[in-house]
């Protein structure tokens, strides 16, 4: 199914976007398991190895979803459920904060599916690179960011994870790559993918489509990804800042994105209230642990923007981002962030949360402080306590 669905895009009008694993010079995968005109195609539960056989029961069996890109190109998809955010915009704007839907779920008449940073005029800023010596380079000449949220459902089952794709893309297909995904572990996955007869173990090659099965971003600090990406000559700063599952198991994603050039005319503001234990107790506290409960609050004040967004995003303004970090310093306890990251509109509050615990040693008591940081103005600070006593 996987193969007549790839080939059968190409009637759509839309080309290949995928390298030569074995290529020398070696080539990254531009969008690997994640896109069906990639390596999606590949997917199922067999994996590559299997996808010769006839009927493709395993690999091939059920490739992924075409990304929000290639969706929109061969128009199944309109505008509608694409952000469309300009990069010089974001500067006099502020961020843009917005939640997205998996792409394998109809995202309904107000739900977003994705977002589409432009470069506008000035184009793909980042510097120029090698393809034929270094096999990460992307090539450069896009046009765009796009974020989108993959899901393990529906046609998206096989992909290797879920979370959030960041790609660069291009307005057209006629060179490749078109679509390059930002790799949140660039590292050599260093899996092995077949024995020689000898025993001897050959691992993914750094063109193989596997190296990207650890690509997605995720919310949270401990994820084994990363929660953000900062494209410095681009000056863009992408964010992923929460996640849940409605009621009906859907993946929803909340993502920001700012300018590096500035936030606009808006007030910045936050203020914290003083932190609030949810049912501590001595075997809790040395056991997972309890949570410190704060209520952050962004008490800045939104500016009358008339920034040129391609669309009127309003919406989705008025929000900032902030960065958390917390301390405990009292011998035998210990603290972790299960999020570093937190938003809100303007005059709006939302709640975030501490764990703390206790090891051996601990004294009776402890203070955790946590500090509030604005992305969009990093003056703008506030910390507050939280006692922890069994």
């Amino acid at each position: 199914m996987a193969t007549f669905a790839h080939e059968l895009s190409h009637l759509l009008g839309i080309g290949d976007n995928y390298n030569n694993p074995f290529s020398d010079p070696a080539r990254r995968s531009y969008t690997g398991p994640w896109s069906m005109l990639s390596r999606g195609s590949f997917n199922g539960p067999g994996g590559p190895h299997t996808r010769w056989q006839i009927p493709p029961l395993q690999g091939a069996s059920m490739g992924s979803l075409h990304t929000v890109r290639d969706k929109h190109q061969i128009q199944l998809i309109d505008d509608t459920p694409i952000l469309q955010i300009s990069r010089a915009a974001l500067a006099e704007s502020g961020p843009v904060v917005a939640e997205l839907t998996a792409r394998s779920v109809d995202p309904g008449t107000s739900g977003i599916m994705g977002f589409n940073i432009s470069f506008d005029a000035q184009g793909d800023l980042s510097p120029a690179c090698n393809v034929t010596t270094d096999p990460f380079c992307d090539g450069g000449r896009y046009n765009n960011y796009n974020l989108e949220v993959i899901d393990r459902m529906g046609a998206d089952s096989f992909c290797p994870d879920s979370g959030v794709m960041i790609s660069k893309t291009k307005n057209s297909d006629r060179q490749q790559p078109f679509q390059w995904t930002i790799d949140a572990n660039p590292q050599d996955i260093e899996v092995i993918d077949f024995y020689l007869p000898n025993g001897t173990a050959r691992y993914l090659t750094i063109g193989d489509y596997r190296q990207l099965a650890d690509a997605l971003f995720h919310a949270g600090t401990r994820s084994g990804s990363e929660f953000e990406h900062v494209d410095e000559p681009n000056g863009l700063h992408m964010y992923i800042i929460d996640t849940r599952r409605d009621n009906s198991s859907v993946l929803h994603y909340t993502v920001g994105v700012r300018a590096l050039a500035g936030s606009g005319a808006s007030k910045y503001g936050v203020e914290l209230s003083e932190g609030t234990i949810e049912s501590a107790s001595a075997s809790s506290l040395t056991g997972a642990g309890v949570f410190c409960s704060f209520s952050l609050e962004n008490t800045g004040a939104a500016a009358n923007s008339t920034s040129a967004h391609p669309q009127n995003l309003s919406a989705y303004l008025g929000s900032d981002i902030y960065r958390l970090s917390a301390e405990i310093d009292f011998e035998g306890w210990r603290v972790e962030l299960p999020n570093a990251l937190a938003a809100a509109k303007f005059g709006e509050k939302t709640t975030v949360k501490v764990a703390v615990g206790a090891g051996e040693g601990y004294l009776t008591e402890a203070t955790v402080s946590l500090t509030a940081t604005s992305e969009s103005d990093p003056s703008v600070k506030t910390t507050k306590t939280c006692t922890v006593s069994p």
